[in-house]
């Protein structure tokens, strides 16, 4: 019997397929991770430009006070609530003030960051998925404890 040579036999296109699928199934999780990664660094570098624009922003204003929102920082940063996979929180009482930033999709390995009137940024990383709510604040705490909710280890990194 002659074999035409006008295409791929079912076998050759079947071994084609599960080579296309093993390597996706290789490269997929990798690229995620990259993701991710490169989502947490854009939150860290957007927090540390909100630190330092609220830093300019206290210089310049008489009473010393920061902004209950964020309207009266226009000048000074372009806040955005969701930008690269995070969603930000802004809360002051004119002598502190914090800004969280938390993903908008949560997995295990995910950063939480924060900023406070002191400049430090805290990161936490998630253990679980149960963190996709905003977080409840106390403004008047010290440092790490002004995140009542969620409950998480915080380490200072700047």
């Amino acid at each position: 019997m002659k074999r035409s040579n006008k295409g791929l036999s079912l076998i050759e296109l079947m071994v084609a397929i599960a080579i296309i699928a093993i390597i996706a199934a290789i490269a997929l999780p990798g690229l995620l991770s990259g993701k991710r990664t490169s989502n947490a660094t854009a939150a860290f570098a957007n927090l540390k430009s909100f630190s330092t624009a609220m830093a300019t922003y206290i210089e310049r204003k008489d009473d010393q006070s920061y902004p209950e929102n964020l309207e009266n920082v226009a000048d000074y940063y372009s806040h955005i609530e969701n930008k690269g996979g995070y969603k930000y929180v802004y809360d002051s009482n004119k002598n502190n003030y914090i800004y969280y930033a938390y993903p908008t999709g949560l997995s295990i390995g995910t950063k939480i960051y924060f900023v406070d009137e002191s400049n430090n940024i805290y990161e936490a990383t998630v253990d679980n998925s149960n963190f996709l709510v905003p977080p409840t604040i106390n403004i008047l705490a010290e440092g790490e404890n002004k995140i009542e909710v969620p409950v998480l280890n915080w380490e200072k990194k700047s």
